[in-house]
């Protein structure tokens, strides 16, 4: 099992990096954000994860960027962030790099004008992820303002022209309209899912503690064959989040390692 580093905000990279492995998790999806906040040499991370015990994933920087904005200083801006968090995962040595798509800066603009920006940016940042031999994975969204990657259908269509290049991101929480089930199988190129649980008014809470279905989590906690990563933020220092996580995953004696 993975756990986003953002489920421990408060701790430098490194440090959580040594939490997951005395928690014995198998992998730490790295947030660029957190090691850029916390101002983390990289090679500290790399030397905390020498015996390479943790698989280590990149999610790229997302706050405040837009890789399909109509201003083409903040595409342009966004797509370097993106590109940063490609070369931070290289020396890190963290193989897949979810980021997220674009959105609408205008909604009242067609839909096909930021579909080719994004495509164009998304080029871009493939070429870059090929120097580095890094592996890309872009995120499906959840349904609200200015958000227009949301169903499968979308994505599909906008990642065809780039397989078998760029990956897709499954995020369970995302899917608050039909069945998260339907939309994993229809969506192409899978190569990693994300997983929290949802209230009515926010996403990314505890496990067990949203709206989200106990049997529905336990299957996607059941694939093996990707990673699977516990998402949420908490900037506190006592880990009540993480905690929180570790025993619903073992009160669903999916995660064995899980210590007693």
């Amino acid at each position: 099992m993975h756990f986003a580093s953002t489920l421990a905000w408060a701790y430098p990279v490194d440090e959580v990096v040594q939490i997951a492995k005395k928690n014995e998790l198998s992998g730490l999806e790295v947030w660029a954000e957190q090691v850029w906040f916390h101002g983390t040499n990289p090679e500290k991370i790399r030397k905390a994860n020498l015996d390479q015990s943790i698989n280590l994933t990149m999610h790229a920087a997302s706050w405040d960027l837009n890789i399909c904005s109509i201003e083409k200083e903040i595409r342009e801006s966004s797509v370097r962030q993106i590109q940063h968090s490609i070369k931070l995962a290289d020396e890190i040595g963290a193989d897949s790099i979810t980021f997220h798509p674009g959105r609408l800066t205008l909604p009242q603009m067609k839909q096909e004008i930021y579909e080719t920006l994004m495509m164009e940016s998304i080029f871009t940042l493939i070429e870059t992820a090929k120097q580095y031999k890094k592996t890309l994975s872009i995120e499906l969204m959840e349904v609200k303002a200015k958000e227009f990657v949301t169903s499968p259908d979308t994505m599909n269509r906008l990642i065809a022209s780039f397989i078998p290049e760029l990956k897709t991101t499954f995020d369970v929480a995302h899917i608050s309209e039909g069945a998260p089930g339907r939309a994993f199988a229809d969506l192409i190129n899978v190569d990693k899912i994300h997983v929290s649980d949802n209230t009515e008014s926010q996403l990314h809470v505890p496990l067990g503690t949203g709206i989200l279905d106990r049997n529905m989590l336990r299957e996607f906690f059941a694939i093996t064959s990707l990673p699977v990563v516990v998402e949420g933020f908490d900037a506190s220092e006592n880990l009540n989040w993480w905690k929180h996580n570790l025993h619903y995953l073992k009160s669903l004696e999916i995660q064995k390692e899980v210590p007693q």
